[in-house]
């Protein structure tokens, strides 16, 4: 098949992940891929043959932060594909997009894959008329159903990133971290949420000899170093870890804790791409949770969160069973092939 995805690549965000886990066991298969990817957004140095950037992207319109965004069309207007994939739609020049749709819609399948954990309130967003809508689970499709032809919307799972154990005691070497201390480690991009279990951490650093190693993503260095001068504990690094890079501090960590909350529908793009280095995931409840049992350990506040640490570096594991029923009912290569079943079926 020639597929061609208009997505995030190789950056940090859950659309990047899921377009990368799906599109490169696409091209396992053995089916052509187009990636049109985001100008000036990229983890690696190098983007991939089949790559090419061609617009720019919104990521601060949460916070009513409007840009100016660009798109040049031609790329995708001259390739050659038989599926049209678009990840996360509402960070797009819709406007721009929209001058070229029917002419894409002409040649191609579309598929638009919803990230957006709510109804976006952009009257364009409506007015792609998508020949097929993906999203996650069952709470999506049934808000996605007020917006959308139920006929339309297939769920199809996020997938999560295959098994890759490592050794903790070379991992520390490999990173120049201590061997003989515990090691909670978190990234991101919205850092100061990951600092809110600073007392609780403290507390359990009256007896335990730890870090808590905190990679920053993007611009929260001020915050960071001022939670360091408080708290000596706290390890920062500054920057967005390529893949190997990430797999490489969660094999030599003893947790990844993560702190969030949102009021909209979401599946933890963290816990999917983790999950599989082995590293016990701890997380607060709430709506990130919502579609995760036993395979990781959930927190309902900060004396909890002591009480399931302190477990934790005594040894104990998720529940394994549901980690690897999880994880092979989820996994990339599966999620790929529904993709393909999909196009095949339209």
């Amino acid at each position: 098949m020639k597929i061609a995805m208009m997505s995030p690549w190789d950056t940090a965000c859950g659309a990047s992940i899921h377009a990368e886990l799906i599109g490169r066991e696409w091209i396992k298969m053995g089916h052509e891929l187009k990636v049109f990817a985001p100008i000036g957004e990229k983890l690696t140095n190098e983007d991939e043959p089949y790559v090419s950037r061609c617009y720019t992207r919104d990521r601060e319109f949460i916070k009513g932060i409007m840009k100016q965004l660009s798109l040049d069309p031609e790329l995708f207007l001259k390739s050659d594909y038989d599926f049209f994939v678009v990840q996360n739609l509402e960070t797009m020049p819709m406007n721009e997009l929209l001058k070229s749709w029917s002419q894409i819609k002409a040649k191609a399948k579309t598929i638009q894959v919803i990230h957006e954990g709510y109804l976006p309130p952009y009257p364009e967003f409506y007015l792609f008329d998508p020949d097929a809508v993906i999203c996650f689970d069952e709470r999506y499709r049934k808000v996605l159903s007020k917006k959308f032809p139920r006929e339309k919307i297939y769920t199809i799972s996020y997938p999560c990133h295959p098994l890759d154990f490592g050794d903790r005691k070379e991992a520390r070497r490999k990173l120049g971290l201590p061997l003989d201390k515990k090691i909670i480690l978190t990234y991101g991009l919205v850092i100061w949420m990951r600092l809110f279990p600073l007392s609780a951490i403290a507390e359990l650093a009256q007896t335990c000899d730890l870090i808590y190693l905190v990679i920053s993503a993007e611009g929260e260095k001020e915050t960071l170093e001022r939670a360091k001068k408080k708290y000596n504990f706290i390890e920062a690094k500054y920057s967005t870890l390529p893949l190997n890079e990430l797999y490489a501090y969660l094999h030599a960590a003893d947790a990844l804790l993560l702190y969030t909350q949102s009021p909209n529908m979401v599946v933890s793009s963290t816990v999917y791409l983790c999950l599989g280095s082995g590293c016990p995931i701890v997380t607060s409840e709430g709506r990130y949770t919502e579609d995760l049992g036993g395979e990781v350990f959930k927190y309902r506040d900060f004396d909890e969160l002591k009480e399931v640490l302190a477990e934790v570096f005594e040894g104990k594991k998720p529940d394994q069973k549901a980690v690897e029923k999880f994880m092979a009912e989820k996994s990339a290569e599966r999620v790929a092939q529904k993709f393909i079943e999909l196009f095949e079926s339209l």
